[in-house]
């Protein structure tokens, strides 16, 4: 009998817990938008960003392989903006984004390329290339 109770509550709090999950997961997708850059340029293994909403600097971050490898444009480098993040009273549809990309053992950015403008909903996705070497420059483009 003890044994049945005990499954009984392991299901009860699995099932909470998932559902929590599944509500949590909901939540955020609505209250935040993604950007995936995808690297086409080679020997970069650090990409720093700055975000701007309505041409104003708002604030930074970087990408890098987990593993500490060059990135390729395998490697996962997904952003989320989420409205707690940027404020509830932003104008996402003046966000804009600009890229500072490393070399393997760079202690200041390469360059930096052209601000990219998205205007932005929550609950999207939006794709930029970035490629581009250092004789030539790099650019970032919103697919």
């Amino acid at each position: 009998m003890k044994k049945s109770i005990f499954i009984l509550i392991a299901m009860i709090l699995a099932l909470t817990l998932t559902s929590c999950s599944n509500e949590s997961t909901e939540q955020t997708v609505s209250d935040a938008f993604s950007v995936t850059v995808v690297c086409e340029s080679e020997e970069i293994y650090q990409i720093f960003y700055s975000c701007y909403i309505n041409d104003e600097y708002y604030g930074m971050g970087g990408m890098a392989d987990l593993d500490g490898g060059e990135i390729t444009p395998d490697t996962d480098l997904t952003l989320s903006f989420t409205s707690s993040f940027l404020g509830e009273d932003a104008d996402i549809t003046k966000f804009s984004i600009d890229f500072s990309p490393y070399g393997k053992d760079d202690t200041s950015e390469i360059a930096t390329t052209n601000r990219v403008y998205i205007a932005a909903e929550y609950g999207e996705n939006y794709t930029i290339i970035f490629s581009g070497d250092k004789d030539n420059g790099f650019t970032a483009e919103l697919q």
